[in-house]
């Protein structure tokens, strides 16, 4: 099943990176290059991993990645400055940018961009546009799919090619992610909760 969901995943991201310059498609480096020239930081203590992780909507979820997605969390200041090992905090979100990336076999599925404070309308405009290659965003929700279509974590916008979708989480925060890889882990969720009903309920 995983090897099934990997094959075609990896189709997906190839046509996914081909539409796009940036962003959702990238490569680990060029996503990489592209923060560090802009105050960019990986965290890599596992306390302060663990204190960014809390509340995201991809953590239910984990269990059903495929075995080659890498997650990464990063920080970004707002002006450009490079920030030191010394101000980063376990418990305290410094000022700027939290970003999460999900790489799948070294490509960007899915990203969340949190903000230490409300996002404004022109940074959300912003962010949209960044991922919009040309395309432009519809107002869609997961209610409005198709029978034979799935979303794991739900959505409000979709590009109009289809190929990504999006949602705000709260105020501070919105998430972007490839429409294929929403689709391709809500059906391996739904195809391992079918093979398990059997035995789940023996007894009864």
């Amino acid at each position: 099943m995983r090897l099934h969901f990997l094959i075609i995943l990896t189709f997906l991201i190839n046509q996914t990176g081909f539409l796009l310059q940036a962003r959702i498609g990238d490569d680990r480096l060029t996503l990489e290059k592209r923060l560090l020239r802009s105050g960019g930081y990986q965290y890599r203590d596992e306390q302060v991993l663990a204190n960014r992780r809390k509340g995201m909507p991809y953590i239910k979820f984990e269990e059903y990645f495929p075995d080659r997605a890498d997650l990464r969390i990063y920080y970004k200041t707002t002006d450009g400055r490079k920030p030191l090992s010394k101000d980063i905090k376990t418990s305290n979100m410094l000022e700027g940018w939290n970003l999460h990336v999900l790489f799948v076999q070294g490509k960007s599925v899915l990203e969340i961009y949190k903000r230490s404070e409300k996002i404004t309308e022109f940074e959300f405009i912003h962010l949209l546009n960044l991922q919009s290659n040309g395309s432009f965003w519809e107002k869609k929700s997961d209610n409005e799919l198709e029978d034979n279509e799935y979303s794991t974590f739900g959505f409000e916008l979709m590009r109009n090619d289809k190929m990504l979708r999006a949602k705000k989480i709260g105020s501070n925060a919105v998430m972007v992610f490839s429409s294929g890889f929403d689709h391709l882990l809500k059906k391996t969720i739904r195809d391992d909760q079918m093979e398990n009903a059997p035995s789940s309920t023996d007894g009864f």
